[in-house]
């Protein structure tokens, strides 16, 4: 999705649920507001229950994504919000990045990426892959690909993992798997966030990445494809 019609859906929004004050934050384009900053906007102005109910009747699930990654104490909302979002899994916060030491074991299954570049962030990108073989092999293989041109935030790419396997090193079913963002301007940074590659999952991971060309931070979720 692109900046101008995430602006667009987030403005629509807020007409919808009549908040003024938040549909001049989404209008004030030195700010950039990102997602958290406008739901969070809308949840004070309108109420927890009305903005609920606008976003479980409309056309846009990231819309309920971003309630479930940025709004606190959603009781009875979050699985409504979740079935809304085609959410298979969001983790909590210390489970935001793999430790190295888990060689590859107890992932979820996943056969697609997509890069979300969040609102607000700092920096143009697109993104790459490393895979390994666990147990057999702990070292990164570097895919040669990456998922197109660079893009501005506010927008994604998603790309299937099998189209970055390398012809030498072919990626195989049961591989851990890895976004590595490419940043413009600054060097290739890993997501840190294991995957196990799976042709048949009909999973995607997202990828959500904000912060600086220097300092990019990550969150992520996956979600069904099928």
């Amino acid at each position: 999705m692109n900046t101008e019609n995430q602006r667009l859906d987030a403005a629509k929004l807020a007409r919808q649920l009549g908040a003024s004050e938040t549909l001049a934050i989404i209008n004030d384009d030195s700010k950039n507001s990102s997602i958290q900053e406008i739901l969070e906007a809308a949840d004070q102005e309108v109420g927890r229950e009305k903005l609920m109910s606008t976003i479980l009747e409309s056309d846009h699930p990231f819309w309920a994504l971003g309630a479930l990654r940025y709004l606190s104490d959603l009781g009875e909302y979050d699985s409504k919000l979740r079935e809304k979002a085609n959410l298979v899994f969001l983790p909590s916060a210390n489970e935001s990045a793999r430790a190295a030491n888990n060689n590859g074991l107890n992932l979820q299954s996943i056969n697609t990426f997509e890069m979300y570049l969040s609102c607000g962030g700092g920096y143009v990108a697109n993104f790459t892959m490393y895979y390994f073989t666990p147990p057999f092999s702990n070292a990164w293989t570097k895919s040669k690909i990456y998922s197109g041109n660079k893009v501005p935030v506010c927008q994604s790419q998603t790309m299937a993992c099998d189209l970055f396997t390398n012809s030498d090193a072919p990626l195989q079913p049961g591989d851990t798997v890895m976004l590595v963002l490419g940043i413009g301007g600054g060097p290739d940074t890993p997501s840190n966030i294991w995957f196990t590659y799976d042709p048949t999952a009909k999973y995607t991971a997202q990828i959500d990445c904000s912060g600086g060309t220097l300092t990019p931070t990550f969150s992520w979720s996956v979600k069904g494809n099928g």
